[in-house]
């Protein structure tokens, strides 16, 4: 057993994941609350399919794949945008919209920037629903910084 004090531990700088659902609220709030009390800047970061990236296999008769990405990149704009709206102004907050695998493009996104955290929900939204845990399991496995991962009580 370690004898050691523990050190309050210190975020300045955290990425978020985004998408709407409940953890991923819960991940924000802790967010928050590392942003007013250490200053810390947030980055959100949402991930949408990446639609176009097998336009070779579009069928005739199927929706356009060029008007499915612009709705799903549309629709992670309005949510990083409405997140950015209920953030305090004065806390620095930037976005990112990635397209891709959730869990790859999270951590990826990690790996490009110097973040003292991640955060991110247990369980998320979209189309691919109950892969979405999925997408946690894949960033605590592979993240190369601390990970939280957010997980609100049943109701």
């Amino acid at each position: 057993m370690n004898d050691e004090p523990l050190e309050e531990l210190h975020l300045h700088r955290v990425l978020v994941a985004v998408d709407g659902s409940a953890s991923a609220e819960l991940a924000l709030s802790v967010a928050l609350t590392a942003a007013l009390r250490d200053h810390a800047a947030i980055t959100l970061i949402t991930v949408v399919p990446d639609l176009l990236g097998d336009s070779g296999r579009w069928v005739v008769g199927a929706a356009d794949p060029v008007i499915l990405q612009e709705q799903a990149d549309a629709e992670a704009q309005r949510v990083l945008r409405d997140t950015v709206e209920r953030i305090p102004h004065d806390i620095p907050v930037t976005t990112v919209l990635r397209r891709g695998k959730p869990g790859p493009e999270i951590v990826a996104q990690a790996r490009d920037q110097h973040y003292d955290a991640l955060l991110l929900g247990a369980r998320g939204l979209g189309r691919v629903g109950a892969m979405m845990g999925s997408v946690s399991g894949y960033v605590l496995h592979h993240a190369d910084t601390a990970v939280f991962v957010a997980h609100p009580p049943r109701a």
